[in-house]
């Protein structure tokens, strides 16, 4: 897979493809073979629902706001089974459908519009037959969402969204108890992201909005479709728009179990849409009043991904410290340094003219003396990559990727080479633009790096090397280990060929270590 639309760029700007990619690409012609992997491409499908027709109490928006995100999702290539007004048999049927067909090839979302109600920490969306007089009526004429949860949890799709602009002015909450106001927070299982219209406890206006939607739907249709935009940042920018537009009435809630990239339309996301520490005071004021007394640290760690330098960093940190115990920096011993299955890394990946940013995450799928094997996701496209990394020196190309250039040994720092002994990796092929150029490596000692997952103390590799060839050919790989991490936590990659100069970065921005 090329990136048709960067590389049209480069092709205008410098009269040549990226050197970097065409390298990988030379260089996959010998190592291909030896490195298996394989790209799988997964099946997109949601179920859309909006109900308004209530006997006693309707609504205005539920089947507009249904409407208007099933034709967003169908633009997005999902397959959409929409309902309109359902009674609790017909909601039933359709969940029951919908969960039949997932499967570990999915990527589901589940939308939700209309009324819905907390009972005992249970959340039930209410067909539109409901005759709820009490409290204990809601259990048993409300539809369970922890049944679809529960369905997408064993099926093990990959990625699951699930929806809810469910938290309307909602009268059948006034004949139960106060405790049924809003919806209550749950726990996302494994590979899911649930998205409330609204904090959860809270209420949310079914009149406020334009041209027939919700404020909430609108904002999500207005923003559903950017180009290579991370999910949980898509949900943000949603976030900070409903925020502005309700006057702080109204904040949207996400709580993600995700673990590895997805982007609703995949491809490149403009730089400037996607900067951590963008967005307006009252929007991140907002967020942080509706979280500050909760017990979970990973509700923190939600607030740190979206405002990393906000007011109420430090707060968050010391709040995730004393919720739980802290992750002791791994040793300079390779047994330390090793993977372990479940570990996660995400990157973010830039190139020097800026025209876009990819977001990537590797996941360690098992762990052996030949190596580790690794899934890899990207906001570029749609497809799960599978590749084996051994653990030697080596340049570790995916499977049918070219839109990075590869990475040089990951876990390189787990074979416990002696600190400036570079005669213990030996000289790296790579080629640039059909130019091969052998590469001489140099430990240069630890480097203090700050990158988006924090501040780490790195072991530092830089491997160069350079030709005569076409006026001059030259590579440069700078990669910085953190034993803190497991991991490579920067890698920057410069070449330039005659007077054009070419260069990647990859930052860490998060991970999860088991």
């Amino acid at each position: 897979m090329r990136r048709r639309v960067v590389l049209g760029w480069w092709l205008l700007l410098c009269g040549l493809a990226w050197p970097l990619h065409a390298g990988a690409q030379a260089a996959r012609g010998s190592s291909a073979a030896a490195t298996p992997g394989v790209a799988l491409t997964e099946e997109r499908v949601a179920l859309v629902i909006g109900n308004a027709a209530y006997k006693h109490d309707p609504l205005d928006n539920p089947v507009n706001d249904a409407r208007l995100i099933g034709a967003r999702l169908e633009q997005a290539g999902f397959k959409v089974t929409r309902r309109e007004n359902l009674d609790r048999n017909a909601m039933a049927a359709a969940l029951r459908d919908f969960g039949a067909v997932l499967t570990e090839n999915t990527v589901a979302v589940l939308y939700y519009a209309g009324h819905a109600l907390q009972l005992r920490d249970q959340n039930y969306m209410i067909p539109i037959d409901a005759e709820i007089r009490n409290e204990d009526d809601i259990g048993l004429q409300g539809v369970d969402l922890t049944f679809i949860l529960g369905r997408m949890s064993r099926a093990k799709s990959r990625v699951n969204v699930v929806i809810l602009d469910a938290c309307r002015d909602n009268p059948f909450a006034k004949r139960a108890s106060p405790n049924t106001q809003g919806l209550a927070q749950m726990d996302a299982p494994i590979g899911t992201l649930l998205a409330y219209a609204t904090a959860p406890g809270k209420g949310a206006p079914d009149g406020i909005g334009q041209q027939g939607n919700s404020i909430y739907t609108a904002q999500l249709a207005r923003h559903l479709l950017t180009p290579g935009l991370p999910v949980e940042l898509m949900f943000k920018r949603v976030r900070e728009a409903v925020v502005r537009e309700s006057r702080q009435l109204q904040v949207p809630w996400e709580h993600s179990s995700l673990l590895g990239e997805f982007a609703f339309v995949p491809g490149m996301a403009a730089a400037a849409s996607v900067d951590p520490g963008d967005g307006g005071l009252a929007t991140e004021t907002a967020f942080w009043s509706g979280m500050q007394n909760s017990r979970r640290a990973d509700e923190f760690r939600a607030y740190l991904r979206q405002y990393p330098n906000g007011r109420f960093a430090a707060t968050a940190r010391e709040r995730i410290a004393a919720l739980e115990t802290p992750v002791v920096a791994a040793d300079s011993t390779g047994a330390d340094l090793m993977p372990r299955v479940g570990d996660t890394w995400r990157y973010r990946v830039t190139d020097r003219y800026r025209f876009g940013d990819l977001f990537i995450t590797a996941r360690v799928e098992s762990v052996s003396p030949d190596g580790v094997d690794e899934s890899w996701t990207t906001t570029a496209d749609a497809k799960v990559r599978r590749t084996h990394v051994a653990l030697k020196p080596a340049f570790n190309p995916l499977p049918d990727w070219d839109a990075a250039p590869p990475e040089f040994a990951p876990y390189l720092q787990a074979a416990d080479l002696p600190r400036g002994v570079s005669a213990a990796l030996g000289p790296q092929q790579r080629s640039v633009e059909a130019v091969k150029l052998t590469l001489k490596p140099d430990w240069e000692g630890d480097e203090e790096v700050v990158v988006g997952a924090g501040r780490f103390l790195a072991r530092k590799l830089v491997l160069s090397g350079q030709s005569k060839a076409r006026g001059g050919v030259s590579a440069r790989h700078v990669v910085w280990y953190a034993p803190a991490a497991r991991r490579i936590v920067k890698y920057e990659v410069t070449a330039k060929v005659g007077r054009e100069l070419q260069s990647t970065t990859f930052e860490l921005t998060e991970f999860k270590l088991q």
